[in-house]
């Protein structure tokens, strides 16, 4: 059985890194986060999703398409999401550790609220889904001051953010300021031949060793 390629895999360490995952939409971008979830999981990490592209129910049924135990994982405390898409239209039943934003252009309760998981957790992943969509909905400098913020935070917590990224869709200069504030860079992309479609990725830069090339996604 082969290995599952993964963040993890293919560099020394994702502690205390901010990690910017980039590609165009259709990519592997998605599989590869919930990979970085498991992953967390295995290792007896707290995850944190934050969801700007889709609803906390969406996100469950995905992960539970993983083969991940979701239900285990939102007993114990260690799955936990912030929903910013669900705001119009709040269910009466959520799932457990899930907080609903009343707007989803407040980076402000944002970021009050992922300070105080971060702080009641000694190892914590946090993954936004998808960072396009916050830069859309505020202003590209008041989005770069809150990630300015939280890479400050994860690194003197020795703690993990992996934020995805589809390109094209944000100002060219604002993501590229964005590079400035990461500790990691991975890229997806897809190729299609005659035998068919590949999905890639590589980490291009990040400051603990890691695997420069190119590798398949399995």
């Amino acid at each position: 059985m082969s290995v599952k390629t993964s963040i993890d895999i293919l560099v020394e360490s994702v502690e205390s890194s901010l990690i910017l995952m980039v590609g165009e939409s259709g990519t592997t971008k998605d599989e590869i986060a919930f990979r970085f979830v498991e992953d967390g999981l295995n290792k007896g990490e707290k995850i944190l999703v934050v969801l700007f592209a889709q609803s906390c129910f969406d996100y469950i049924d995905e992960l539970k398409k993983q083969e991940i135990n979701v239900k285990t994982f939102l007993e114990n405390g260690k799955l936990n999401f912030i929903d910013a898409i669900s705001y119009r239209s709040v269910p009466k039943k959520k799932p457990k550790n899930t907080i609903f934003l009343e707007n989803a252009n407040d980076l402000l309760t944002l970021s009050i609220e992922i300070n105080d998981i971060s702080l009641k957790s000694e190892k914590l992943r946090i993954i936004f889904d998808q960072l396009s969509l916050l830069t859309l909905y505020n202003s590209p400098m008041h989005v770069l001051n809150f990630l300015q913020t939280l890479a400050a935070r994860i690194r003197q917590r020795k703690q993990t953010a992996l934020l995805l990224l589809d390109t094209g869709v944000i100002n060219e200069q604002t993501e590229k300021t964005i590079h400035t504030i990461v500790d990691m860079l991975v890229e997806s992309k897809r190729t299609d031949d005659q035998s068919g479609t590949d999905q890639l990725i590589r980490i291009k830069f990040a400051r603990h060793k890691y695997e420069p090339r190119w590798v398949q996604v399995v």
